[in-house]
């Protein structure tokens, strides 16, 4: 075979065996929204270099691998593509240098900002979506931070790139526990604000979701469409947000790499189902949560309450972390079980009110109708279930 044919079929084989990205953009370095000739041309340029550019696959080197994804998502960008930071802040050893707040802008409109460990052990990701008419920001932190200027100076900067004079803020929360709505006294009253209740009544009424957890509704930003989805079972009025422009699905604490506390059974594997429903027929680029827990080691997670987190998992998960979190929950039937993944750990603590959580686990309020307690270790977690048994 000649060499031009074996080159050939090489590229096809690198488009055909390459990780589906779902039309999110990887490959568009011009960034013209097609993944073309030109974007081609820059990739084999930059071969066998280290062009973060050109590496889609962030593995140090422009190689087939990343001409293989190029040329999987060849054509039109059905979504704005962004991208991640190197590293996000992760507390001790560099609490005397680290900032408060971490800004990133994922793209010309979409940031993601995440809160030192060193203010929280919690660490918890905000995330802020521009349309033209309405800004959308997911949840408020974990304890004080300088989180409304911090904002404001966001929401200016962009104004300014668009030359606009004003835009409506819309702060609302994939769900009310305490490490997600601490700061929402700092928008309250704020001119061009408004803060959205935390209550499952609250949330249904600003959304407009009278048959709650099924009825799934669409909220427009002015030119950017998210999808506010119900998911109850870490919270009764938890709820996620498919953001239509860029592909992100952002569950709160519902998936994440971490922990994944579940409170109700039944209404969680409902949820886990709803989403992967949601997205069998839409472009899904990365599913982002609001924690990371989990170390950079297949399976291993920081201790609850570390505000030290070298070497953590990435933020973004992706479609088949969602399709390996239902079929394990699937698998287990009515009887929810700790089990750990390489990159979430399922972890079930449901108690009815009327049962006490045992002494070595601090009873937490939480929804209307339960309450939760947290283990710190797994050892304490099988105490809990065994006080449970008997």
């Amino acid at each position: 075979m000649p060499t031009r044919h074996r080159l050939l079929a090489s590229l096809v084989s690198l488009a055909l065996v390459s990780p589906a990205f779902a039309q999110c953009g990887i490959g568009d370095i011009t960034g013209d929204g097609v993944i073309d000739g030109a974007d081609l041309g820059y990739v084999l340029g930059a071969w066998g270099s280290n062009d973060t550019n050109a590496d889609f696959d962030s593995n140090d080197i422009v190689d087939g691998a990343d001409l293989g994804l190029l040329l999987g998502n060849w054509g039109t960008v059905d979504v704005a593509a962004g991208s991640f930071p190197d590293e996000w802040i992760w507390g001790n050893p560099n609490c005397a240098i680290d900032p408060q707040i971490q800004v990133h802008q994922f793209n010309a409109n979409t940031f993601i900002l995440r809160q030192s460990l060193c203010t929280n052990f919690e660490g918890p990701f905000i995330y802020l979506l521009f349309g033209q008419d309405k800004v959308l920001m997911e949840d408020t932190g974990a304890s004080n931070i300088a989180l409304y200027t911090t904002v404001k100076s966001i929401i200016d900067q962009w104004l300014l790139a668009n030359r606009k004079t004003s835009i409506q803020l819309i702060v609302s929360h994939s769900h009310a526990h305490g490490d997600h709505v601490f700061n929402d006294s700092q928008f309250a009253g704020k001119p061009n604000t408004t803060v959205v209740g935390t209550s499952l009544t609250a949330v249904k009424n600003f959304f407009g979701i009278p048959n709650w957890p099924n009825q799934i509704v669409d909220y427009d930003l002015g030119g950017r469409v998210v999808t506010v989805i119900p998911i109850p079972g870490h919270h009764t009025a938890h709820i996620a947000f498919y953001d239509h422009q860029t592909g992100l699905l952002l569950t709160g604490d519902t998936l994440y790499p971490g922990r994944l506390y579940i409170s109700q059974w039944a209404p969680y594997k409902a949820s886990i189902q709803r989403l992967v429903d949601y997205t069998a027929d839409k472009p899904l680029c990365w599913v982002l949560g609001t924690h990371i827990e989990m170390s950079s080691t297949p399976g291993v997670d920081f201790p609850l309450g570390s505000t030290s987190h070298p070497n953590e998992h990435e933020l973004q998960l992706t479609r088949e972390h969602l399709l390996e979190l239902n079929a394990a929950i699937i698998a287990m039937g009515p009887s929810p079980a700790y089990q750990v993944h390489d990159d979430f750990i399922i972890f079930p603590l449901v108690l009815a009110l009327d049962n006490p959580c045992p002494d070595a686990s601090p009873r937490m309020p939480d929804d209307e109708a339960m309450c939760m307690c947290r283990p710190k270790t797994v050892f304490e977690y099988r105490k809990l279930r065994e006080a449970l048994a008997k």
